[in-house]
């Protein structure tokens, strides 16, 4: 029988113990979530020659900008499920702590800026500066014309690099990715039995698929839904228009489907526009699932892990697919995870 365990570390804390937890995190947001329920009211036990304890108010005990980590599992295998800051000490009964990842840092940097041609690095590493945030080395080389900030704070550059550019940008615990793909090796944190608090933390690569038999260890699936590439009719036109009012035009699809233009207006580089209208027509056009399925903790997963998926019933539907976003809820009611399945890989 497996026992469900946690090890939640705030500030100068750690606990074993808690109500509730719940996790977001998604490919599709650079802004990974956690809620952490605890009594109001908790012992605090001290360790050393005398041991002592003492009864305090849980939310007087922590603060805004408090590191915050959330390993959760069975017996004493432990995964990294959430790493970031407290944002919001909710002083009520319960006790509710709500925790933002390292997004929470660039929200609280204004930037004013004006470049008149800067490359993507150069500009992630300009908004990073001084936080504890590191920056992918699969972040493409990518030359942006006319970039000016004023008033925006780094989560704001980040929001206009996803819906000016077209760019997949996110993070995996405190590495920061922007760019057309995804990262290629995902890591995890290590977990180490009495680590302390100001201890730096260790990551090792996923190197295993996850497993889901549907029907026997996925517990519900009737949200998930398979598609083909060969279903959708689409045609995706990247424009981009120069200062001599020339347009500049790349295309990803089918030549006769239904059209989708987006106007690109800070690139004019040609291999990145047409790398801008495939990045978008993945999101139109593609053989994988749609939907999420409920499993157990484990296998652990995250976004941009794979998952190895086997279904008896429909047997070509067998293959590796991406995972797009998980959500994980632990308690006195046991442990899910809602993980969203994408593209076939």
């Amino acid at each position: 029988m497996f026992i469900l365990k946690c090890e939640i570390k705030i500030g100068s804390y750690t606990f074993y113990s808690v109500k509730e937890v719940k996790v977001k995190r998604s490919l599709h947001s650079f802004v990974d979530t956690a809620t952490i329920t605890i009594p109001a009211s908790a012992v605090l036990r001290y360790t050393g020659k005398l041991p002592t304890k003492s009864v305090v108010n849980s939310a007087d005990q922590f603060a805004e900008g408090n590191k915050v980590e959330i390993w959760l599992g069975y017996d004493d295998v432990l995964n990294l499920e959430f790493e970031g800051f407290v944002r919001r000490i909710n002083a009520a009964t319960p006790c509710i702590i709500e925790c933002e990842g390292y997004s929470w840092q660039l929200q609280q940097k204004g930037i004013l800026d004006s470049n008149k041609a800067i490359t993507l690095k150069k500009l992630l590493t300009k908004i990073t500066a001084g936080t504890d945030i590191l920056l992918s080395n699969e972040i493409p080389d990518l030359n942006l014309n006319q970039a000016y900030f004023s008033g925006m704070t780094g989560t704001d550059i980040l929001d206009w690099l996803k819906k000016n550019l077209y760019l997949n940008v996110y993070f995996e615990g405190k590495l920061l990715y922007a760019g057309f793909d995804h990262l290629k090796n995902p890591k995890a944190g290590k977990y180490v039995r009495g680590r302390k608090a100001g201890d730096a933390l260790t990551y090792e690569e996923v190197k295993d698929d996850a497993g889901y038999q549907i029907g026997y260890t996925v517990i519900k699936d009737d949200e998930l839904k398979f598609r083909k590439a060969s279903d959708a009719h689409v045609l995706v036109k990247a424009i981009y228009i120069d200062k001599k009012n020339k347009p500049y035009t790349a295309e990803a699809g089918d030549k006769n489907g239904a059209e989708t233009t987006i106007h690109i207006s800070h690139f004019e580089d040609m291999n990145a526009l047409k790398k801008a209208a495939e990045n978008k027509l993945k999101t139109l056009k593609y053989d994988g699932y749609e939907g999420k399925l409920v499993a157990f903790l484990q296998p652990y997963v995250f976004p941009g892990c794979k998952a190895a998926i086997s279904d008896t019933k429909f047997p070509v539907r067998n293959g590796t697919y991406r995972i797009e976003s998980t959500e994980v809820t632990f308690g006195a009611s046991g442990g899910r995870r809602l993980t969203e399945i994408g593209l076939k890989i």
